[in-house]
């Protein structure tokens, strides 16, 4: 990890001159990692491209998409609700107690009040894929066969045969890719 440390920045914000006998090896160093170790940001533009191409959407139909999700999360969870997405995770509002606390200028003992904030916890798939972890498939437990009525007729050489196999429909027979969605402008 490649680091680049600097002096100036803790001198120009504290308001020390740089004449060498204001800093010194005691004084405060900077510490910054490299532009190129910095975690990049994906913003909104870049998720409403992806809804776009991904949905075959217009920009403008990806936009009111987005900020539909979003405003329809917000209302839910200012309105006290909890708003769930299976895989993905939940947006809830929590509250926080009265607490005290300290003006870091002056020293004073003030009372930071009550307050709600939103909140997100991520669903346990969304966190193993976060880790690089496959999710384990969940599987669904065996339904039950039906006993088959037992029957007092006599078997004969034409019950014992196995039906015919029914025609398939015209529709699994093509086996073409579906077409994306058209959308009224």
């Amino acid at each position: 990890m490649a680091l680049a440390i600097s002096r100036t920045s803790i001198a120009r914000y504290h308001g020390f001159h740089m004449n060498g006998s204001s800093l010194n090896r005691r004084n405060p160093v900077c510490v910054r990692a490299d532009a190129e170790e910095r975690i990049p940001v994906v913003g909104r533009a870049a998720l409403i491209e992806k809804i776009a191409k991904d949905a075959y959407l217009t920009k403008p139909q990806a936009t009111r998409a987005f900020d539909t999700l979003f405003k329809a999360v917000q209302e839910a969870v200012t309105s006290g609700k909890r708003v769930t997405v299976l895989g993905f995770g939940t947006f809830e509002s929590r509250d926080r107690k009265e607490k005290a606390g300290r003006n870091p200028r002056t020293g004073e003992s003030i009372t930071i009040p009550a307050a709600k904030a939103p909140a997100f916890r991520a669903s346990p798939t969304f966190k193993e894929k976060v880790n690089g972890k496959a999710a384990p498939p969940k599987a669904k437990p065996a339904a039950p066969t039906p006993a088959a009525p037992k029957s007092t007729a006599p078997v004969t050489a034409a019950t014992s045969r196995p039906a015919a196999p029914a025609s398939l429909p015209a529709a699994a027979a093509k086996k073409t890719p579906p077409s994306p969605p058209k959308f009224k402008k």
